[in-house]
């Protein structure tokens, strides 16, 4: 009896080494990276603060503009279906928010919601686009409102999909660090985001099953997560400094989350587009933005996930220059 138990426990201390073993990724350089992913419309810019920043501009450079923020542990990538159904009537500009992406560690290591803001205003000041669009996935539709709140005029159109940012006191401590998603359906990788041991063990064992994993809960349809799109997502976080620059993330709550309220605030026209079947940002938070911003339509999508410009872009295109023309007045 007492080998059984010794070989059970030298078996399960050799799965718990091999797991590591296989979990364990090496950064990978920045010149690797961006010779794989930085191709097409891809282009950097190096703003005041130092940060390098990953971004592209596309599309009718005539055209009205389109600003495209994306999501926690997200990229410009995540754009990369909707930006060619919008490309002959707008200019498209699509930016990896600092830590994230190619634009990756930033040297002054801010990667709260505000230095977002301000990275978004500087790339749109350098580009000379005076006002525009803006369109927010998750995180990035946080980052969004708080834009259109701070810069009204700037902001001629706001567009939110399955956005963050906003809850309700009482579901307050049910919300995970990562801008509004719930504990329960959270990504295994989020979950273990809540202690310095944890994040120190991620910053070295990155298994490329937490992508997959965590794809498989954003998107409704499994079929859209295939090996390239695991991959992409799993390598750019590999990007030096990029695992240390997400992990050390701002956790402050006064950029986090905000009451329902102030919405009110907000004057730009918003367009609110949601998954029905989104496991990480309940639909029913559409619910507060339509009853709190004064100018407001929703657009809620059945079938549908987290990233409804990626699992259904034909729509998304297609309700996004619909809300335009209301604003603007002329066909597309």
């Amino acid at each position: 009896m007492k080998s059984f138990f010794k070989w059970t426990g030298i078996a399960i201390a050799i799965l718990i080494v091999v797991s590591i073993f296989r979990g364990t990724y090496l950064d990978i350089s920045r010149d690797k990276l961006e010779t794989k992913y930085a191709i097409g419309n891809s282009n950097f810019v190096v703003l005041d603060d130092g940060s390098r920043i990953h971004y592209r501009d596309e599309g009718n450079k005539s055209g009205l503009a389109i600003v495209l923020i994306h999501g926690f542990n997200g990229s410009l990538f995540n754009f990369e279906l909707l930006v060619p159904k919008l490309a002959k009537d707008f200019r498209l500009i699509s930016l990896d928010l600092p830590a994230f992406g190619l634009t990756g560690a930033i040297p002054s290591a801010d990667y709260n919601t505000k230095n977002f803001i301000k990275t978004v205003f500087d790339l749109t000041k350098r580009k000379e686009i005076k006002n525009f669009i803006v369109v927010g996935n998750s995180m990035g539709g946080n980052v969004a409102w708080r834009y259109a709140l701070k810069y009204p005029n700037q902001v001629r159109g706001l567009v939110l999909i399955a956005s963050g940012g906003i809850i309700e006191d009482e579901n307050k401590s049910g919300i995970n660090s990562t801008q509004g998603e719930t504990r329960d359906n959270s990504p295994i990788a989020w979950k273990l985001m809540s202690s310095d041991l944890t994040k120190f063990i991620l910053s070295y064992v990155t298994p490329k099953f937490f992508a997959s994993q965590g794809l498989k809960i954003a998107l409704k349809d499994e079929r859209l997560v295939t090996d390239a799109l695991i991959n992409q997502f799993h390598e750019l976080v590999l990007l030096k400094g990029s695992r240390q620059a997400i992990l050390s993330m701002n956790r402050d709550e006064e950029t986090r989350f905000a009451k329902a309220e102030v919405l009110r605030n907000i004057i730009a026209p918003t367009l609110i587009i949601h998954g029905e079947e989104d496991n990480l940002i309940n639909v029913d938070s559409s619910k507060l933005y339509q009853e709190n911003i004064p100018k407001v339509e929703v657009k809620i999508y059945s079938n549908i996930g987290h990233m409804p410009m990626y699992e259904d872009p034909a729509r998304t295109a297609n309700d996004i220059k619909e809300f335009i023309k209301t604003l603007t007045g002329t066909d597309l």
